[in-house]
């Protein structure tokens, strides 16, 4: 996953993150398993794709075990049905892509929303996939940030679009703050290994790699 400032293929690093924890997935049929959803999709408005995907007993969020690692692993969300915020999100933006249905993510300080320009409606509407597939306003969102942080310090800025190598590093700081509290080594290992590839994070990945394996050994 090492690049420049280029954004990164979601449905690519996902599945390489799910294939490094599990090495016996094969990162192509993580891939195929986007396009083989996206074939039983038949939609051709924002509304139409997050009701197809999000809807009643559709994919939904892991409202029970926010913190289960197999939230944030997209082979575990495609078996299960459930994820977090942000595996849902790529979910419908991957999907989305493969249906001429553009989605953009939004990284929303603690929580990640979905966002559409549906054509005709000539304003931005939101989603919140982890809470269901009904449309959101930008109040609406504002409402929701303050519910989840209890904090008043809400910007416009929040709802800007994420770039898809910051989502994939939001990902990895998930898995590494959840196995650090769970005390797995080995899967703090394997996290902190794809961490190290990213530019941004390597210098001080390595170093905290490096002071793993010493404390380990």
């Amino acid at each position: 996953m090492k690049s420049d400032n280029a954004d990164v293929p979601l449905d690519l690093a996902m599945s390489l993150i799910a294939a490094t924890a599990d090495n016996s997935l094969s990162v192509n049929a993580l891939i195929r398993r986007f396009d083989d959803l996206a074939a039983s999709i038949q939609c051709a408005t924002p509304q139409q794709l997050m009701n197809s995907l999000f809807g009643s007993g559709k994919f939904t969020g892991n409202t029970i075990e926010y913190d289960d690692p197999a939230n944030s692993l997209i082979n575990h969300v495609f078996d299960r049905r459930l994820g977090v915020p942000i595996t849902l999100g790529v979910l419908a933006m991957e999907i989305g892509s493969r249906v001429g249905v553009p989605i953009t993510g939004i990284g929303m300080p603690g929580h990640f929303l979905c966002s559409a320009e549906p054509i005709g409606v000539g304003s931005v509407v939101y989603f919140d996939p982890f809470h269901g597939s009904e449309p959101l306003s930008a109040a609406e969102c504002q409402t929701l940030y303050r519910r989840l942080t209890s904090l008043d310090n809400w910007s416009e800025e929040f709802l800007m679009p994420t770039p898809s190598r910051q989502l994939v590093v939001r990902v990895l700081n998930n898995l590494k703050a959840i196995y650090l509290r769970r005390n797995d080594v080995a899967s703090i290992r394997w996290v902190m290994r794809l961490r190290t590839v990213i530019p941004e994070l390597t210098a001080e990945e390595q170093r905290q790699f490096a002071r793993l394996v010493r404390s380990s050994n």
